[in-house]
């Protein structure tokens, strides 16, 4: 069962509620996709025909979700099709006729697929009176984003910015340089990369803090359709829609570290906030180390407390619970109280 740590002084004013669990940094709606068609095994669901790509497969819509799917010859963008569901996982896997078709998920933000959507519903041939197909002309400004967003389809990565140097270069990381460290591998990663060019066009913000910015390190020229700068994009659109960053790369060299920050709502992230309490922040990390393996850590924030959930291997938990105190009084000289503290073990349900 999870437990309190019995240690003296250490309260919980604030009701504890249950942390979220850490989990890998896929994309939410690639597995909400899935366990949407775990639960259509066998049956028939409607599959619409977005639009075509470079490589000649096609972008569809299943399930509220943009799959890339190679389709039959013939097929047309616009086209409403009926497919069986063969699988879920772990590849999306349907049937068309006698045809097996595999399909895969691109986890573009609902901002994105939206725009992704009306892009190919007015390229698409419109039908006018007399049987006669005309397609919308469309502005440049629209067939650049329709371009930006077919090469964010054409490349799909993770949903999560991915770090190109460990945060801490060797030796034990001192915790005033770890947190300077973890602010700019965020603030560096080209999430915010346009307000930042605004705030160093207001003479805010001095222009060697953009050139560490991926947009500004791509080589004169580089299109907006670059892969790798439509999947920016999409992560942009997708972090304003969840309100949510994921982080991967290194701590030290060796030491895999993934991180995912959450901001709440007003009434809290997932409905745990209670009304009129200050909004928080949630936390979630995962790290291995030498003597510990793997740790998994939930850290909600809200004001100057602080609920943390620690989840390690079941002979491990002993120098982790002796270490409370310890942390407790690190919390307190950083003007933080610590509210609740929960360490239990991996086979915990």
């Amino acid at each position: 069962m999870v437990e309190r740590i019995p240690s003296p002084g250490v309260s919980a004013p604030l009701p504890a509620r249950p942390v979220a669990p850490i989990e890998r940094t896929a994309d939410p709606r690639t597995e909400a996709f899935e366990r949407a068609l775990s639960t259509m095994l066998g049956s028939k669901v409607p599959v619409s025909v977005l639009s075509r790509l470079g490589d000649g497969s096609f972008m569809v819509r299943v399930a509220d979700m943009q799959v890339r799917m190679a389709l039959p010859p013939g097929t047309q963008p616009g086209a409403e099709l009926s497919m069986k569901v063969l699988a879920a996982s772990p590849q999306p896997t349907f049937q068309l006729g006698d045809a097996t078709l595999h399909g895969t998920p691109v986890p573009l933000s609902a901002q994105s697929a939206s725009l992704a959507a009306a892009v190919a519903a007015a390229t698409s041939p419109l039908t006018q009176a007399g049987g006669q197909h005309e397609t919308a002309d469309l502005s440049p400004a629209a067939r650049l984003l329709a371009q930006v967003l077919q090469g964010a389809n054409a490349a799909p990565g993770a949903a999560s910015v991915t770090g190109t140097t460990p945060l801490v270069p060797q030796g034990a990381p001192d915790p005033a340089q770890l947190a300077s460290q973890l602010k700019q591998a965020i603030a560096k990663s080209g999430l915010f990369y346009e307000s930042h060019v605004a705030e160093w066009a207001e003479g805010k913000r001095p222009l060697s803090d953009l050139l560490g910015e991926p947009q500004a390190q791509k080589a004169p020229g580089t299109p907006p359709t670059d892969p790798a700068l439509a999947r920016m994009i999409n992560m942009q659109l997708a972090g304003q829609e969840q309100g949510q960053i994921n982080w991967q790369g290194q701590l030290a060299p060796g030491q895999a570290f993934e991180w995912k920050v959450t901001r709440e709502g007003e009434q809290g992230s997932r409905g745990q906030g209670e009304p009129g309490q200050e909004p928080g922040w949630q936390s979630g990390l995962r790290l291995r180390f030498a003597r510990l393996g793997e740790v998994k850590a939930s850290i909600t924030l809200r004001g100057k407390h602080v609920q943390i959930d620690l989840q390690a291997a079941p002979e491990v938990l002993a120098p982790l619970r002796e270490g409370a105190p310890r942390l407790q009084d690190a919390l307190a000289a950083a003007g933080s109280e610590l509210a609740a503290l929960r360490i239990h073990g991996t086979d915990t349900p």
